[in-house]
């Protein structure tokens, strides 16, 4: 799966060019992040899972994620093995303090 997001690319750009949270085991997942030019106003997401027919709960997931925490110019993958939306939440979660914090 694929999403895509634009918005505002963010002024303050230092800290970190890759970030990494979680890790593929049964009922979890990791996220990989690579930081886009500075100009970019994207945000690229692609979900590889082991999961069939859970489109709609992936995207409101993820639509609810980038609402909140207006994130743009990345390329993020997020390697699911299982995990539930809670604890997709926690893991997007883990990754929003971590590019706030580097």
């Amino acid at each position: 799966m694929e999403f895509e997001y634009t918005g505002v690319p963010e002024e303050k750009r230092d800290g970190w060019d890759y970030l990494h949270v979680g890790h593929v085991m049964s009922g979890d997942l990791e996220i990989l992040v690579e930081r886009l030019p500075a100009q970019a106003n994207v945000s690229r997401i692609r979900i590889t899972t082991s999961a069939v027919g859970f489109g709609s709960v992936w995207q409101m997931v993820i639509d609810e994620f980038m609402a909140t925490r207006k994130v743009c110019g990345c390329e993020i993958w997020i390697n699911d093995d299982g995990a539930t939306p809670a604890v997709v939440k926690l893991r997007l979660s883990q990754l929003a303090r971590e590019m706030s914090v580097k």
